[in-house]
């Protein structure tokens, strides 16, 4: 396997290097494209000022002045913008798709020659079903926006899973607030200019990227054990305990008093039957779940319900992209063939 990560780093590093290079070169050029906007923005909105308050004087800005001999003067700036921001937002967003294709082939690539039996697929739309089935986010809404940044799915001895890269946005105040400023007219443009422009010119980031809420591996597959509730694993912290306690979505269910003492400090367990939940979990599952955790190296959340466990395993990067979008060490290859192997033996690792 060790030199088959090897192989996989000098292939994939050269092809996403490449890329990331062209995209940094792009990204500086639609800065560019944005500052110059931004100013077209400016000049619109101080025109729009003058006309009502006449005591706001910029000579600058008088050949903008609609007359009787010239009516569309106030329109110049407006055609201006449009001229600049169509032929070059086009270029910019095919730009950016042709980057997230190259990027896209090149990880696929990647993904089978790790692990040539399983089926990888990007094009995939998110599993909202089993993302809500699971219960394992209390803030998840039907609302809720989400996406999948590739899915592999496994079939071992008549057990199948499938591993998802998700990304999950909760609906927070400022993102509300922004979208209702987008309804009204005159603030809207205001909007614009700070979500499209200056946001753009000060960040690394290109316009389609979202400040996730979750971000990682969610893995479902089948539980032999028929259960009439759920039963719920979650990290034990105050904000676990919080987001859980406040949500409307989860009031049958109660907390869970279990006797593992390595266990309950790392994790907090909730379910609608305490002794359904019991049965499910045995002494030996939870030492195996611990060292589940520890395999991974990151946080995990589980559940069990109606024949179906689920697992996420956080990774603010995700599972199927990396750090600024290139690989700058071999161990980025290394935790991602890890965290793979793990999840596909997630049936042998809990003997499930």
């Amino acid at each position: 396997m060790e030199q088959l990560i090897q192989k996989t780093f000098l292939e994939t590093s050269k092809a996403l290097s490449d890329i990331y290079k062209k995209r940094k070169r792009t990204l500086f050029f639609q800065k560019i494209m944005w500052g110059i906007a931004g100013l077209f923005f400016s000049l619109m909105f101080l025109n729009l000022l003058t006309s009502y308050f006449p005591f706001i004087k910029i000579d600058a800005l008088k050949m903008f002045k609609s007359t009787a001999k010239n009516p569309y003067a106030s329109m110049y700036p407006v055609v201006a913008l449009v001229v600049l921001l169509y032929p070059a937002g086009r270029y910019f967003i095919k730009a950016f798709q042709d980057f997230k294709i190259k990027e896209a082939t090149t990880i696929t690539k990647m993904v089978k020659t790790l692990f040539p039996k399983v089926d990888f697929t990007q094009q995939i739309n998110a599993p909202h079903k089993q993302i809500k089935a699971s219960k394992l986010f209390a803030w998840i809404k039907s609302s809720t926006p989400m996406s999948v940044y590739g899915q592999i799915r496994s079939t071992q001895n008549e057990s199948t899973i499938n591993i998802a890269d998700i990304g999950l946005v909760e609906q927070q105040t400022s993102s509300v607030f922004v979208e209702n400023l987008m309804r009204i007219p005159g603030l809207n443009l205001l909007a614009i200019v700070y979500v499209y422009g200056i946001k753009n010119i000060f960040t690394n980031k290109t316009a389609d990227n979202v400040q996730f809420t979750y971000r990682g591996m969610f893995c479902w597959l089948n539980f032999k054990k028929s259960l009439n509730g759920h039963t719920v694993i979650l990290t034990n912290n105050q904000s676990t305990k919080l987001n859980r306690y406040f949500s409307s979505s989860f009031k049958e269910e109660e907390k869970i008093e279990l006797e593992d003492p390595r266990f309950t400090d790392q994790f907090i367990v909730y379910g609608t039957d305490q002794v359904e939940a019991r049965y499910v979990l045995s002494t030996a599952l939870m030492e195996r779940i611990v060292a589940l955790k520890e395999k991974f190296n990151q946080s995990i959340l589980l559940s069990f319900q109606d024949k179906q466990m689920y697992l996420a395993v956080e990774n603010k990067h995700g599972l199927f992209s990396f750090p600024a979008g290139k690989l700058d060490t071999i161990k980025i290859v290394e935790e991602l063939a890890n965290d793979i192997k793990t999840a596909l033996q997630i049936n042998t690792e809990l003997k499930l």
